[in-house]
């Protein structure tokens, strides 16, 4: 294109020259002439883009991260002139669309179209464009070209991986979910040592019978409901100081760790609480799949803006007085504070686990992780290329 606009330089200002010192109609036709064609090739780009129809759809705009779906692409020539050179540049950031470059060039002769149908699939979380991005439309004489953006985009509403685990390592052997038993979702039933007259009906394993035979009756244990023992889940939102591509890595293993665990512990109906803040703090219980399945609807435009430290929500937590629960903290970022506030939980005798979402491999880093482990945290670091079911269902050592 260089080269054609040289040449086209050159020749207005040889014709100019040739018209100055020889004069005469053709000369000065010819300098016209020379004059025209940039300015009616540039008025042709114009006209491409002004008269050219583009069309596009997916299958569906909500979607599940990673998923593959229906993509169709129509460009259209309904004018009676030729258009040459229309390029189309597809997004390719954070979608990718299966087998087709993401720059395609087309010439359409008068009431001509192509047709593209293909699949597409979302590679983050989130609310973003996909599909064609811009049309770079080039003239004949390969003079100019115009990019000009899609003013109507595709946007489509990407929702998190929820990660299946057959059973989470990382929980500590008492609330591992591998006794069902023990871990329903309902209240635990537990003998008590009060008693009360037996009532016909009532279960003869509930007799006491050392109490009957000292008051000459039947009597009967009373049983209380025992709370089970809830999981206690912290995301940390904090924004991220990272590239773009890395902080929607990171901001994805974070959502997605939380989510796979909850939603293992919501199959087995265990009681789990997600704590998060996103301007304020906010807590969400689940101990079914249906509000498991209402949290998740929620997740795909769940932004990292919190103004509470993750560690400051743990130490609120603990005002409670939690004792012998499991807390699951996901964050991106380890500071002397979030290590304080783990040593709290841990020695009110909970269970503490750290998933530490980072490719941060700082000496500072790696003496914070120790200290934590020697305290009795156990402390996964998901790197960027880690699966996260890999690392949840590692058996703690």
């Amino acid at each position: 294109m260089k080269y054609n606009r040289l040449i086209c330089l050159l020749s207005i200002i040889g014709s100019a020259v040739f018209a100055s010192y020889y004069g005469g109609n053709i000369s000065y036709a010819l300098f016209y002439l020379c004059i025209l064609v940039p300015i009616i090739s540039f008025l042709y780009t114009i006209y491409v883009y002004a008269r050219f129809k583009l069309y596009q759809s997916i299958g569906n705009y909500m979607v599940v991260k990673g998923d593959w779906m229906l993509y169709s692409f129509i460009i259209g020539n309904e004018d009676y002139i030729t258009f040459r050179n229309i390029k189309v540049n597809f997004l390719s950031d954070k979608s990718t669309i299966e087998s087709t470059n993401q720059i395609t060039q087309y010439s359409l002769l008068p009431n001509e179209s192509e047709r593209m149908e293909t699949r597409i699939k979302c590679n983050y979380r989130g609310e973003y464009y996909v599909g064609v991005d811009s049309i770079e439309v080039t003239d004949f004489l390969y003079l100019f070209s115009i990019t000009y953006p899609v003013g109507s985009k595709l946007k489509a509403i990407v929702l998190p991986r929820i990660v299946p685990l057959e059973q989470l390592g990382i929980a500590p052997p008492l609330i591992d979910v591998k006794n069902p038993i023990r871990h329903s979702n309902a209240t635990e039933e537990e003998l008590d040592t009060e008693i009360r007259k037996y009532i016909p009906g009532d279960n003869k394993k509930r007799i006491h019978w050392k109490a009957s035979a000292k008051q000459h009756e039947l009597v009967s244990r009373k049983y209380y409901n025992k709370p089970k023992a809830e999981i206690i889940l912290f995301m940390d939102m904090m924004k991220i100081k990272e590239a773009e591509l890395q902080v929607m890595i990171v901001e994805d293993k974070i959502v997605e760790s939380i989510l796979a665990i909850s939603n293992f512990y919501a199959l087995r109906r265990t009681l789990s609480h997600i704590i998060y803040d996103m301007g304020r703090e906010k807590q969400v219980s689940i101990s079914s799949k249906g509000e498991f399945d209402a949290f998740y609807k929620t997740c795909a435009t769940i932004q990292f803006n919190a103004k509470v430290p993750v560690s400051e929500l743990i130490r609120e937590r603990m005002l409670r007085g939690d004792e012998g629960l499991f807390y699951v903290a996901a964050t991106h970022l380890l500071t002397k504070e979030f290590y304080l506030a783990s040593l709290q939980v841990i020695s009110r005798g909970n269970h503490m686990c750290v998933l530490f979402v980072s490719d941060d491999v700082t000496e500072p880093t790696k003496e914070l992780v120790s200290s934590m482990r020697l305290a009795g945290a156990n402390v996964f670091q998901i790197m960027s290329e880690d699966e996260i079911g890999d690392i949840l269902s590692k058996q703690v050592i």
